[in-house]
């Protein structure tokens, strides 16, 4: 009884250090150590089937677990389909008038008129306000094509 008391305190310490990791850690290492984890269950779901005499349903989560680890391309690295990553075709910058008309200036404007346009716009629709990124990285766009940065 005791035993099983101390085994429980020592995995919820575990479970609380890898929380506390996973709260800090960035995108890329936590995907990889979701998939990782995921091809561990795998390949331990299929040996315990395997283990149990259920060789045939022992198939489907081994082979699952050796097709992602040696032969199936890895998610957001390369060039497949579902890939957004920096390869991606971008799109081509923003024009002088539009971004004249995002910042709701007319042809002409100064760099502190394009700079108080900003501020401005950027006070109303920044996504710590209410905004949103869209409409904020298009007005950072739109101050760059004009200031010239």
């Amino acid at each position: 009884m005791l035993g099983w008391l101390i085994l429980g305190v020592i995995m919820a310490g575990i479970l609380l250090l890898m929380l506390n990791w996973w709260a800090r850690a960035d995108v890329k290492s936590a995907k990889s150590l979701l998939f990782w984890s995921i091809v561990a269950l795998c390949g331990v779901f299929g040996l315990l089937l395997f283990a149990t005499g259920k060789g045939f349903a022992a198939i489907i989560p081994a082979g699952f677990a050796a097709w992602r680890m040696f032969g199936a391309p890895r998610m957001g690295r390369g060039s497949g389909s579902g890939s957004t990553g920096a390869s991606s075709a971008r799109q081509p910058s923003m024009s002088r008038s539009e971004a004249l008309d995002v910042l709701g200036l007319e042809d002409g404007a100064t760099d502190d008129e394009v700079n108080a346009a900003y501020r401005a716009m950027m006070a109303k629709y920044h996504p710590d306000k209410g905004g949103n990124d869209w409409m904020a990285s298009k007005l950072n766009e739109a101050r760059k094509t004009l200031l010239g940065k």
